[in-house]
């Protein structure tokens, strides 16, 4: 069971990596962080969108999931959900999304990565898991 954990992880590691390099090289970054990079496909995203709302609704929310994920957070796909979909259901399907993947991101790294992690870093970061455990309160509320 412990070397299809590191199998599993290892091959998530991987997909990850070929993910962002396919990304990467088809899009810079200064695409991803530029609004003007949305607003040139702006017609084209407004076509799909009026043409099958639901599908292009459930197209997005799966894309949001993977893109969370993959890389953990959601920022460029939140200003994208907000120009396509309008304030309000473009916060619905991104909340959903990003809750989704996050929650799938967590689900994956609690099962296959804790004991790969506690491995690693656990005589490491005696000291600090000694503190935590005797002001967990304190800790959680900053």
């Amino acid at each position: 069971m412990k070397n299809i954990k590191i199998l599993i992880g290892m091959t998530y590691l991987i997909v990850v990596s070929i993910f962002l390099f396919w990304f990467f090289s088809n899009f810079s970054i200064d695409e991803i962080t530029n609004y003007k990079f949305i607003q040139s496909n702006r017609d084209y995203f407004i076509n799909l969108k009026n043409k099958n709302l639901i599908f292009i609704s459930l197209i997005f929310i799966l894309l949001t999931l993977l893109w969370v994920f993959m890389l953990g957070f959601g920022s460029p796909v939140a200003l994208l959900g907000g120009f396509i979909f309008g304030k309000w259901f473009g916060t619905f399907l991104v909340a959903l999304g990003c809750t989704i993947g996050a929650t799938l991101l967590y689900l994956f790294g609690n099962y296959f990565l804790k004991d790969f992690v506690k491995k690693k870093f656990s005589e490491k970061y005696k000291n600090l898991e000694k503190k935590f455990k005797k002001n967990e309160f304190n800790f959680f509320l900053i």
